[in-house]
């Protein structure tokens, strides 16, 4: 089944444009960085991949927006727009499809990354993950090949090929949806006893299942509408990084409330990175300089029994130290 070539560029591009109008803005932008700068100092190895990333993306998004405008001024200004939007494999649209296989995989390493914090630095799962993710840069570069020599996603190999690597950006993002997403519901001070319907609109901005729905989507319709694939790797440009800047502001703001009231028992991925990761007996999560709020200590005991601990070490642990979470 096919869709008129006019009209699906028409709807890739009104797509793209409130996405990225809502995604790679500069105020969104600016809020990200200026959010990760004030955790520069305390996170700074987290803060500055994160900041790199945020300027990647917005880069990314930027020319993948400009390309889409740039593809319907070319197309509806030529002499015949029809025989220029009916050739799939025209120059823009490769590069449309470039930006988006960088995009998609910064997400997806993004997602396996968040998921291996928070399910306790897991070696096997980092060993899964890292692998997943390699295969799926190869069936992409593949994909990306066949297309090109082909000039359609039509073509037999360059449709086999571009579902592989779809298929597998569907595995790894479901699975680190989720394990996240349980994982949020699964902590206490995330999860409280009585229901919030806010809770689920959270746990679906956190665990990246935006994103995934829409690739599924994308996938779905890839085999008995060919033409969708175009009009949803279009938006899914945009979203893939949209939902990498959504969730790095989410974790800003959890971390910020976690520090204001000395509670480090957060779904917070800088936090559960500093406190798990690092393998430090006593970690200072200090403020900036200017603020004038105390510093937040956590005390981590090694003790594997509670026999080994004096009367007074409980007492004293008790008043300074600040709770921690039932989960590691």
């Amino acid at each position: 089944m096919m869709l008129n070539p006019r009209l699906t560029s028409l709807l890739e591009a009104w797509l793209v444009g409130p996405i990225y109008g809502a995604s790679a803005s500069a105020i969104l932008v600016a809020i990200c960085v200026h959010q990760l700068t004030t955790h520069k100092r305390q996170f700074p190895g987290i803060a500055r991949a994160l900041l790199a990333t945020t300027c990647l993306l917005a880069v990314t998004t930027t020319a993948h927006a400009g390309l889409a405008l740039a593809d319907l001024i070319i197309g509806f200004t030529g002499d015949d727009s029809l025989q220029y939007f009916e050739n799939a494999g025209r120059p823009v649209v490769l590069a449309v499809l470039v930006i988006y296989a960088i995009n998609v995989h910064a997400g997806d390493i993004f997602m396996a990354w968040r998921t291996y914090v928070m399910c306790g630095h897991n070696k096997m799962l980092a060993i899964c993950y890292a692998s997943l993710l390699l295969a799926f840069l190869g069936a992409s570069i593949a994909a990306l090949y066949t297309f090109t020599a082909a000039g359609t996603l039509a073509e037999s190999r360059a449709h086999a090929w571009t579902v592989t690597a779809w298929a597998m950006s569907v595995a790894l993002q479901t699975s680190g949806s989720i394990l996240i997403g349980w994982r949020i519901m699964a902590t206490p001070v995330a999860s409280p006893r009585t229901f919030d319907p806010w809770l689920v609109l959270w746990v679906f901005v956190d665990s990246g299942a935006l994103y995934t729905c829409v690739t599924i989507l994308a996938l779905s319709l890839s085999f008995p509408i060919s033409t969708a694939s175009y009009v949803l790797t279009f938006a899914l440009g945009q979203i893939s990084a949209f939902v990498p800047l959504t969730i790095t502001l989410r974790e800003c703001w959890k971390t910020q409330a976690e520090l204001a009231r000395q509670r480090v028992n957060a779904t917070s991925t800088f936090l559960i990175n500093e406190r798990i990761h690092a393998r430090r007996s006593s970690i200072s999560l200090s403020r900036p300089r200017n603020s004038l709020e105390p510093q937040v200590s956590v005390d981590i005991l090694t003790f594997t029994h509670s026999q080994d601990l004096s009367e007074e070490d409980i007492k004293e642990t008790a008043r300074t130290a600040p709770p921690l979470s039932p989960w590691m």
